[in-house]
């Protein structure tokens, strides 16, 4: 946030998040020792931790709080915009659509590993949504830009004792055989006009992930007002198509609810199996391998409850892709601690893109917890210099006993 932030500004923030249902539970790491007990109980005064007084107040002291560390990464000229400025003709500009056609084929095809049938019904509900951009988070080895040449320290002992934490921490307690997962986001919606010119919003966004033992499931999402880069409420922009609430349903059989839990542990067969759910001509050059073992990794992470076994296998793998660096201890956007690594988008190196990826891991059960793009080139959104474009936060993984719970 910047320092100029008013009481205006804030009020309005946490008014949209307590509405749409943003304000995220208060780690039990934030609270005051006196107020720490088990998640979701009562404190000695009687003030419930998850309530919402109690993340207003998170929220209140989060805002009004500078984020210090070691390395900060300068506010960018493209998170002081309200909004991507309509595309304009670029000399070349085809052909760098055509470049990278190849990383959106990467990334529909992660969607759909565990996704079959989603894709094609949720597009039906709304534009086309990625991720858009937000304030940069802090990293204690070095900034996300720093590994788009691959300069800093490789991330592989960091990512093998943490494979041997994920090894030895315990899976989630069951209370159903429904897996549930909670991920907040922001999200940006592109609509274009008779010209050909794009406008892009970027909406917070709230989103809940079922899947039943019978393939069945159901998405929900809430979104909140666009904000610009900066993080402001943007009041030029439209409401988004889809509404402030959608939900979406999927027949049984649409997913395969095993299909993580059913993934081999050994480590090359694990490698294997990753690369088996990307596509086979980028699977073929071994430029691409690295970025395509963290995509897929990741997907598998955001839309199903890894089992503590598969997630340690695949921190393994990772832990020998030689692009993947380290850039240390982090605080991630629920103020959560954990560790992140970053890969240069090998998919974008012949084209006018340079892009980072980070994952953020936990440092207690080796789960990942989030991903962030970092993306220090691109002309077709007006990018010229480090800026975040893209972050999912998983805010919560649990099995349930029905849809909906």
């Amino acid at each position: 946030m910047t320092d100029d932030l008013g009481a205006h500004d804030v009020e309005e923030l946490r008014a949209l998040m307590r509405e749409h249902h943003l304000l995220p539970e208060v780690p039990a790491a934030l609270l005051e020792p006196a107020t720490r007990t088990t998640a979701g109980t009562a404190d000695t005064s009687g003030h419930d931790l998850r309530s919402p007084d109690a993340a207003e107040s998170l929220l209140a002291s989060i805002l009004a709080t500078p984020r210090p560390g070691p390395t900060e990464v300068e506010p960018s000229a493209a998170s002081s915009a309200r909004r991507v400025q309509p595309a304009t003709d670029r000399s070349g500009e085809s052909a760098r659509r055509q470049r990278l056609h190849r990383r959106a084929a990467v990334l529909a095809v992660a969607a759909a590993t565990v996704v079959v049938a989603v894709v094609g019904s949720q597009l039906s509900s709304s534009p086309t949504a990625v991720a858009g951009g937000a304030p940069p988070l802090v990293y204690a080895e070095a900034s996300p830009e720093a590994a788009w040449d691959g300069s800093l320290p490789s991330a592989h002992d960091t990512l093998v004792e943490l494979a041997s934490v994920a090894d030895d921490a315990p899976d989630l307690p069951r209370a159903g055989d429904v897996q549930h997962i909670s991920r907040y986001s922001w999200l940006s919606e592109s609509v274009g006009d008779a010209d050909g010119n794009t406008t892009t919003a970027v909406y917070p966004t709230s989103d809940e992930w079922w899947v039943a033992p019978d393939g069945s499931a159901q998405s929900v999402q809430r979104r909140a007002e666009a904000v610009g880069y900066d993080g402001r409420v943007d009041p030029d922009a439209e409401d988004s198509a889809a509404g402030p609430l959608s939900t979406d349903d999927f027949m049984p059989g649409t997913v395969e609810p095993f299909a993580v839990a059913e993934l081999p542990t050994d480590p090359d067969a694990m490698e294997s199996a990753l690369l088996a759910t990307m596509p086979a001509e980028y699977v073929e050059n071994p430029e691409y391998r690295d970025t395509l073992l963290v995509e897929a990794a990741a997907s598998l992470s955001r839309t199903s409850i890894v089992p503590q076994d598969v997630a340690s296998a695949m921190l393994t793998v990772l832990s020998d892709a030689p692009s993947i660096q380290l850039l240390g201890d982090t605080t991630d956007r629920l103020g959560r601690p954990g560790v992140a690594v970053a890969v240069p988008d090998s998919l974008m190196k012949d084209s006018d893109v340079e892009a980072v990826t980070v994952l953020i891991i936990s440092p207690t059960d080796g789960q990942l917890m989030g991903t962030e793009t970092v993306t220090l080139t691109n002309l077709m959104i007006d990018v010229d210099e480090p800026t975040v474009t893209g972050f999912t936060t998983i805010t919560d993984r649990r099995w349930v006993a029905a849809i909906g719970d």
